[in-house]
């Protein structure tokens, strides 16, 4: 274990829950209980955003910063770390806070004062530690590390993915938000191939496009709650999924198309019964 790089990840993540609890302080209240208006929006505004904004930079920058400083000291011990193609750290971090802030925003109620510092904590924290696991390549445990990390990818990936679908935000700017959270996201699960960058910058733009188009098709049919994100992840899991296979393989194997393709639609068929 590389501890260097999750002490650093550990100061990193305290900082970022304790603005979280800020804000949460911040957006705690009672809406105006409109149907019509967008739930993120009823206790805050351009102020609380653009705070929102800053966090989000600095977590990201932060992990990113944290992991640069492992890298120097793991190499300053003579101990081996992997070199990323494209710096990915900031990937995870940024979309469990933005998520975390939406979250917020959007039930603004006292529960958040404790679920707010605690996602975005575990967010940041769980992610290094994550990619601390991945530089143990010699280890026999190297498949619960890859593990570990596609959990907190995806983890991150249904908070951010499922608050934006609750808010029912105009169609091109939830495509949108959701296209970046999927590019980023299929950027960090990259970070395991062993394409050259331009590749993973493409792939990561395929993905964020899929979940793009996916999003249109998703706003228009009649889910509920957490459902809607939930068919969100099942796409990302299918889109991401595939691309990683066939970049660290030169192709996706039958075995793969199988795999991610199954549980796929069962997920799809248990949502459509359910939802």
């Amino acid at each position: 274990m590389r501890q260097p790089s999750f002490g650093q990840g550990i100061i990193v993540s305290i900082v970022v829950a304790a603005l979280v609890f800020a804000m949460a302080i911040a957006a705690v209240g009672r809406g105006d209980d409109d149907p019509t208006n967008i739930p993120a929006g009823e206790t805050t505004g351009w102020l609380y955003w653009g705070v929102a904004v800053l966090i989000i930079a600095g977590a990201g920058a932060g992990a990113q910063y944290a992991e640069e400083i492992a890298k120097v000291a793991a190499q300053a011990v003579g101990q081996r770390r992997v070199t990323a193609a494209v710096p990915t750290a900031w990937a995870v971090p940024a979309v469990a806070t933005f998520g975390t802030l939406l979250l917020i925003a959007t039930y603004h109620n006292s529960w958040m004062l404790l679920l707010g510092p605690l996602f975005a904590f575990l967010g940041t924290a769980g992610a290094l530690f994550s990619r601390d696991l991945l530089d143990d390549v010699g280890d026999a445990a190297h498949r619960m590390a890859v593990t570990v990390h596609t959990v907190i990818i995806h983890a991150a990936a249904f908070l951010a993915l499922g608050t934006v679908y609750i808010n029912k935000f105009p169609d091109w700017f939830s495509a949108s938000l959701v296209g970046l959270i999927a590019g980023a996201l299929a950027l960090e699960m990259l970070e395991r191939a062993t394409e050259f960058p331009p590749r993973h910058m493409l792939y990561a733009l395929v993905v964020g496009l899929l979940l793009w188009q996916a999003t249109l098709a998703v706003n228009w049919w009649p889910m509920h709650g957490w459902s809607g994100g939930a068919v969100l992840l099942v796409c990302f899991y299918l889109s991401a999924g595939l691309l990683l296979s066939g970049a660290e393989r030169g192709g996706p194997r039958f075995r793969d198309l199988i795999e991610y393709g199954g549980v796929s639609i069962l997920a799809l068929a248990f949502l459509i019964v359910s939802g």
